[in-house]
């Protein structure tokens, strides 16, 4: 299995990087590749061209053009170009709460014959897609949806079915995408 930190965001509504905003004296980028760095084979960081630059020491899936501004779904469409017979491990880089403890307990309870394992969102609205593991039966999916236009992790998770599991932290999935989350975090750290 490949780990995948979701880093290409373009950050509008923090305004600056999330990638680079420190949690715990590191970039999030760096405490999220140390996260899925046990468990995968190779961790890469998806980012897109005029990034690059900021991750030495890293390799790196970068967003392909052709695919279009989609968000999260061209890195994850991205990386399946460079290996679509590998299950990934997908991480936003925009969770600074999340443990070990969390990546453990989505492969303890990956089911290989769905297209993926994700979280239940924190709010029992429905997956969280950027954290979870998606199966190589994904691949052709993904490209299918996205020649129709679906650019939403979520829907075609939703759609077909992905196996959902309940976190045992899931005050652990907190994204924090804007300045006034962020303070809140490091004042909680």
């Amino acid at each position: 299995m490949n780990g995948l930190v979701l880093t290409g965001g373009s950050s509008s509504r923090m305004g600056r990087p999330k990638c680079l905003l420190e949690y715990q004296g590191a970039p999030q980028y760096r405490r999220a590749a140390e996260l899925l760095s046990p468990v995968c084979e190779n961790v890469w960081l998806s980012c897109r061209d005029e990034q690059k630059n900021w991750f030495s020491g890293f390799d790196w899936v970068l967003d392909q053009p052709a695919y279009g501004e989609i968000g999260p779904m061209n890195g994850l469409l991205s990386a399946f170009d460079l290996q679509p017979d590998t299950p990934w491990f997908v991480l936003g880089c925009d969770y600074p709460l999340l443990t070990h403890s969390e990546i453990e307990q989505l492969i303890s309870e990956r089911n290989p014959q769905q297209i993926a394992t994700v979280f239940a969102s924190a709010d029992n609205s429905g997956p969280e897609p950027l954290i979870g593991i998606y199966e190589p039966s994904a691949a052709t999916l993904l490209q299918d949806a996205w020649q129709s236009g679906q650019d939403s992790l979520r829907r075609i998770l939703d759609a077909h079915r992905a196996m959902k599991i309940v976190a045992r932290h899931p005050e652990h999935l907190l994204s924090v995408d804007t300045p006034e989350a962020y303070q809140r975090i490091q004042k909680g750290m």
